[in-house]
Formats: structure tokens, sequence, C-alpha cells
């Protein structure tokens, strides 16, 4: 299938070069990225060529642009009125770079419902982190986790708690977060990888779609739709590693884990997380999803208290001991190789729970 053009017609050139750079960089933007300086050149290309995406500068649209058998135009609007050219979408041009193409895919999502040929990545791994046992480290272990991944692969990771905090973590407010892209896919209509691309942000080397602000969102998303989600990140979003950071919010938090290749699961060596862990085994097997054992991975991590958030923080756990912990863990795991669904395990792979 053609990839699809993107096509940015504007008079500022240093301008219209910077945003199709930002939008480079995001490897998994869906568009072969063009640039014009003149409206000349742009009709020039079009005779021949498909722009099935086309963002212009308001000072630069034209009738002759109206006329273009264009697939979608959105203005950039620099705070002008264009009376007559009010039935075009506008985007605030000045505004951070994240925000308009968040922009400029929400709007794709609603208005296009055509899927994007991508193959399935067979090689894309699934890393649950999850745990009955409280303040064990957990977060501070899959964010690691998934900057040292993302060195060698690409990397999104999705935290599933009740109270994430994100926003204190990271010094952002979001305008877009997991409930509205499982929202989108309760309502069956548009198109996900532009929905996903509108909702996702990057923190370090990895991506991230911003924690539900209200628990109450996620307690009500069926494993169905979870399993949508999965899956197209890893087909048309292009992942090649998701990683799940888990709390108890989920409705069927042991079908959401028999996603994973692999389960990380930190503990403490007190009493009463030694107890919850039988209580959690026990649980699992008459349950009958005994299989999530042969998958998990006990771990004792070392202590984590970044004394910052933003993006600081990040820096300091990949380069203290949590980031010397993941890195060891990696590599004797195999250099990076996790099981398979398919495959099984020997109680005597796992680590010990002692």
């Amino acid at each position: 299938m053609r990839k699809q053009n993107l096509a940015i017609c504007d008079l500022e050139v240093r301008y219209a070069y910077n945003l199709m750079e930002y939008m480079a960089q995001r490897q998994r933007i869906p568009f072969e990225l063009l640039v014009f300086a003149e409206v000349e050149s742009l009709l020039v290309f079009a005779k021949d060529h498909a722009i099935d995406l086309l963002l212009i500068s308001e000072r630069m649209m034209c009738e002759e642009i109206r006329q273009l058998k264009s697939g979608k135009i959105l203005i950039l609007s620099e705070g002008g009125a264009l009376e007559e050219y009010q039935d075009y979408p506008m985007i605030y041009k000045y505004q951070p770079s994240d925000r308009l193409v968040s922009e400029v895919m929400t709007y794709c999502a609603k208005e296009t419902s055509q899927p994007i040929g991508a193959a399935l990545n067979r090689n894309a791994q699934i890393l649950g982190v999850y745990s009955p046992v409280r303040r064990c480290g957990k977060t501070c272990f899959a964010l690691t986790l998934g900057q040292i991944l993302a060195r060698n692969r690409s990397v999104i990771y999705l935290n599933m708690e009740a109270y994430a905090g994100f926003e204190r973590l990271t010094g952002q407010e979001f305008a877009s977060d997991l409930s509205d892209v499982m929202y989108f896919i309760r309502q069956k209509q548009g198109n996900l990888l532009y929905k996903l691309h509108s909702a996702t942000l990057h923190l370090g080397r990895m991506d991230y779609l911003p924690p539900a602000f209200s628990a109450a969102d996620l307690k009500e998303v069926k494993i169905q739709e979870w399993n949508t989600l999965l899956t197209d990140l890893t087909r048309i979003g292009g992942y090649d590693t998701v990683i799940l950071d888990v709390g108890d919010t989920i409705e069927d938090v042991y079908a959401l884990l028999e996603n994973c290749t692999r389960i990380y699961s930190p503990m403490t060596g007190d009493l009463v997380a030694r107890g919850k862990i039988e209580q959690y085994e026990k649980l699992l097997r008459e349950m009958e999803y005994e299989e999530l054992l042969e998958r998990t991975q006990y771990l004792r991590l070392p202590f984590a208290e970044p004394a910052s958030g933003g993006t600081y923080f990040l820096e300091q756990l990949v380069q203290g001991e949590m980031g010397n912990y993941v890195r060891k863990l990696l590599t004797e795991s195999g250099k990076n190789k996790v099981w398979k669904r398919s495959e099984r395990t020997s109680g005597s792979e796992r680590i010990s729970r002692n």
C-alpha cells in the first residue's frame, strides 16, 4: 500500500522544516513528509502526485488550493480571521510541536476510517510488571526497564494504575490520556493509528500514553478492548516492546496478563509480602491461570527514590542502582530474550522467593 503524503506549505521555510523534522523524529508518523515554500511548486507537484493531508499557512491559502484535489486541508492559523475559508479546520501555528501534531492526528482520527496497511510485528513482546505487594518499586522498575530497552527497540509504556501521579512525575499536563484512547476503541469509528499518535508522548527514549486520570474509567474497559489496543500497538503502531505497569483497577487483570510474554513481579522480603504472594499464587491456580506463574519472574529490587520530577528523574533511575539492576537482569535473561507465550519453563528457572 502506498504511504500517504503529508505536505507542509508555509512562507516561513525554517518553521516548515523544523515541523517536518519533529514529525520525522516520531518514527511511526504514517506519512511521507514534504515541504513547500511556494504555492506554485505545490500545485506543480499535485498534478502528478496525491497529497493526502495538507498543512498550509493562512497567508498562502487561495482559490487554487481550494480546488486542489487534496485529501484534507488544515490551515495553520496565525490568529487572523479567514472568513472565506471557515469551512476548513484551523490549527494555531505557533504552539508547541507536540500539541500541534496531536491536534492534526486527532482530526485525522475522527475523519479517517479506512485502515492503514501494516504487517503484524511478529517479534513484538509484551512485558507485564505486576505485583500483589505494594510499595515494592514496581513503577520505578518499569520506567527504568523501558528506558534501557528503548536504546535498541521501539518501546511504549502504559501505566494502568488507579493513581499514577504522572503529572507530578513528568511536570506535564495532559490534553489526552489512556481513557480517551480506550473510549475511541469502544466507539469503533475512525482510525485508531491516528488516535494513538494524537495521544502518545515521549518520556526519555520511549513513548508512553498518559495514564487515565480517573480509576473509574479503567474499571469500565473490557478485556476485549485491552486486547485490541495491544494488538494494534504492535501491528499498526509498529512497537517492538509494550510495557504494561499493571494495577488492580483493571476488571480482569489476569486475562490482561495472559497477553504478556514475561511478567516481572517485584516483591519485598517481609512476612506480609510473602503471605500476599502465596495467596496470589493459590488464587491463580484455583482460577486456572497457573500458566501465568510459569512466565513470572519475582524480583527483589534495590531502593530507588528519585530526588526530583521532570525529565531528570529518568536519568537518576537509569544511572543509579535501579539501572544497574535492570541491565544485569536483562543480561542474565539471555541478551533481552523473553519467553514466548507458547513456551513453558520449569520451576527451577524462576527466581526463588527466598
